[in-house]
């Protein structure tokens, strides 16, 4: 029932919680993938999520991203959209490391800043490479720029911005210093 329908019923005031506007969005994008899973199966997983916490019953939104993330390598970019000299640029420095776009997920920070930070450990990553500010808790990892750092599973590297490192020579060779550590890289 929507609030429109509501609104027949009820005849005081309604006051949304910005917590509960949050998992009724969230609620109505998965409303339609609800619809389509057989019956049989909808009946199976309300009994398996009736007796369990409101927490965990509330999907993790998935992190989008482009490439085939193979070998496990999230790098997280300011600019969006990648213009195709940063673009070229981004190759450039992937191939510099046996990397490909196939190997990597590429995502705008505008993107993670609006996911929960459960949601970057769900996708599991080996290896995080954030080019540029990124207003999200895994800023947390980043104690200066171009030094690598780790929490045991997962080992971050955070960098300028790709067009400042584009423009500037000492700072290309500053990264090149840091993605032979992070990649361990001897040459």
């Amino acid at each position: 029932m929507d609030i429109d329908k509501l609104g027949f019923f009820i005849e005081e005031d309604i006051f949304l919680i910005p917590e509960d506007a949050q998992e009724i969005l969230l609620a109505d994008k998965f409303k339609d993938v609800a619809e389509d899973i057989p019956e049989e199966l909808a009946e199976d997983t309300e009994e398996t999520t009736a007796g369990a916490a409101p927490e965990e019953t509330n999907p993790l939104p998935s992190l989008a991203y482009d490439g085939d993330f193979e070998k496990g390598l999230l790098v997280i970019h300011q600019d969006d959209p990648l213009g195709e000299d940063l673009k070229t640029f981004l190759l450039k420095i992937l191939r510099a490391v046996s990397y490909s776009l196939k190997d990597i997920a590429l995502v705008p920070a505008s993107r993670v800043a609006e996911l929960p930070p459960e949601a970057i450990l769900q996708l599991n990553p080996h290896k995080v490479l954030v080019f540029g500010r990124l207003n999200h808790p895994i800023i947390q990892h980043k104690e200066t720029a171009y030094e690598v750092t780790s929490d045991g599973e997962t080992e971050f590297l955070f960098a300028d911005g790709l067009p400042v490192i584009f423009e500037d020579e000492s700072l290309k060779r500053q990264l090149w210093k840091s993605l032979q550590v992070l990649f361990n890289i001897n040459k």
